[in-house]
């Protein structure tokens, strides 16, 4: 494993193929890698999200109760991403990224394709365990690419890109979801959505070069990280961001993926669409929100850091109070046009939130253990925000199934705007320490 993924010793790097920058990338060799892992991430949200977005036939086709198809959806994916991501980042943080993230991207794309092969509620449970160990991997080796690719005051629109080709690949995936399975079967759509992923698995190793740890964090901030597991878990509770900035993000999680898990059900079962129609109006509203949403948020909020990094959760804090009344709007209009208008617009204001967050996130997180913190914090939010969430609203559904029938969902759902209020709250707690940690935090830490 070390010949493929290299190893970085005394602060020299080992590589396949030599593929390392001793200098920071060009401008525009930047650029490619960033349109590449946003390629990556494009394939994660539609390998991830595939399950989502067929829940109904699956759920038909298996027999399983809602509380079983969320939990499938939510709660294994989540624990078991969460398990795997500290492993995953403490290689990342030690050895070649790019190999890495090949490695890991190639895995979960073959596991996507063995979902279509299950028979049985047990058989597609464990393959979607190899696809969250794979994915597992993505953010952390990511976050760490962004942080040595860019400087603090560029990151936020470098990840609003990857989060651009998240927000396609929910909305691609929900009209091939939708396509497929009307014309084939939930089995094969499951099968197509997976091969891609080789094809960008080769591109990335061919033309994507591990970046130089620390190029604009100074000298010092290159060597990777050698302290131990628990000695790092204490470096990043010392910082009084940290805790604020996650509960705000678990919040989040649990609202954003609450909605999106079920928001194709909802509009199946309140709005009586079929799953070429829902999957039109699933991919309108992530695909058309998300992608405005990222493109604006991630280079505003870098305008607006350069006044301080404080401004990053006002703005997060301000968006999430905008948001709150148009998901409710959503949920409880009578009406599927006033509906998909509220949808749009809530996806507009709330979809670059997690862009910002991950680029105030970079901005306090010492140099050599960006992925390291990524994980620990993915982790948490797996767990408590994107397992949670969806289960949750599974439960909620099987308990009030029997006073409102297929109408349960949309009062379930008012969890995912009172979760939003909590994220508000506490990015407002984040905005009060977070510049004096933005400028302690990049230093390197030696244990």
């Amino acid at each position: 494993m070390a010949s493929i993924l290299g190893e970085e010793q005394s602060g020299v790097q080992l590589t396949m193929r030599g593929a390392v920058m001793r200098a920071p990338l060009s401008a525009g060799y930047s650029v490619w890698v960033t349109i590449v892992l946003s390629l990556v991430w494009l394939l994660a949200a539609v390998d991830r999200n595939i399950l989502s977005l067929l829940l109904v036939p699956i759920k038909n086709s298996l027999g399983a109760s809602d509380a079983a198809m969320g939990a499938l959806t939510g709660a294994a994916f989540a624990l078991v991403y969460a398990t795997t991501a500290l492993p995953m980042a403490r290689i990342a943080d030690r050895s070649n990224r790019r190999n890495f993230m090949v490695l890991a991207l190639a895995f979960w794309s073959a596991m996507t394709a063995v979902c279509g092969l299950a028979s049985s509620y047990l058989q597609l449970l464990l393959a979607r365990v190899g696809v969250a160990a794979g994915e597992s991997a993505n953010t952390p080796a990511t976050m760490s690419f962004i942080g040595d690719l860019y400087p603090a005051n560029k990151r936020g629109g470098a990840i609003g890109i990857l989060t651009i080709g998240s927000a396609l690949g929910f909305s691609l995936g929900a009209i091939l979801a939708g396509v497929l399975n009307d014309r084939f079967g939930w089995h094969v759509a499951m099968m197509a959505v997976g091969a891609p992923g080789l094809i960008v698995a080769l591109l990335m190793w061919l033309t994507v070069p591990e970046p130089r740890r620390g190029a604009h964090d100074g000298p010092a901030a290159h060597s990777p990280d050698a302290a131990s597991v628990w000695r790092s878990l204490k470096r990043i509770a010392a910082i009084r961001t940290a805790t604020p900035m996650l509960l705000g993000l678990i919040f989040l999680n649990v609202s954003f993926m609450a909605w999106l898990n079920w928001l194709p059900t909802f509009l199946m079962r309140v709005h009586h669409l079929t799953t070429t129609q829902m999957s039109g109006v699933f991919g309108l509203v992530v695909g058309v929100g998300g992608v405005l949403s990222n493109v604006f948020a991630g280079f505003i909020s870098d305008r607006l850091a350069r006044r301080g990094a404080r401004w990053r959760m006002y703005y997060c804090a301000v968006m999430v109070l905008v948001s709150i009344p148009l998901i409710i709007g959503a949920l409880l209009s009578p009406a599927i046009g006033p509906a998909i208008a509220c949808m749009c617009l809530y996806s507009l204001g709330a979809g670059g939130l997690s862009t910002v967050t991950s680029a105030a996130m970079l901005s306090i997180s010492p140099a050599n253990m960006r992925a390291f913190m990524a994980a620990i914090f993915g982790l948490a939010v797996s767990i408590l925000g994107a397992g949670a969430g969806p289960w949750i609203i599974g439960v909620m559904n099987d308990a009030l199934k029997g006073a409102l029938g297929d109408q349960a969902i949309r009062y379930s759902l008012l969890v995912a705007p009172a979760s939003l209020a909590l994220a508000g709250l506490m990015f407002f707690w984040a905005s009060r320490t977070i510049e004096r940690d933005a400028i302690e935090g990049p230093k390197a830490f030696r244990p």
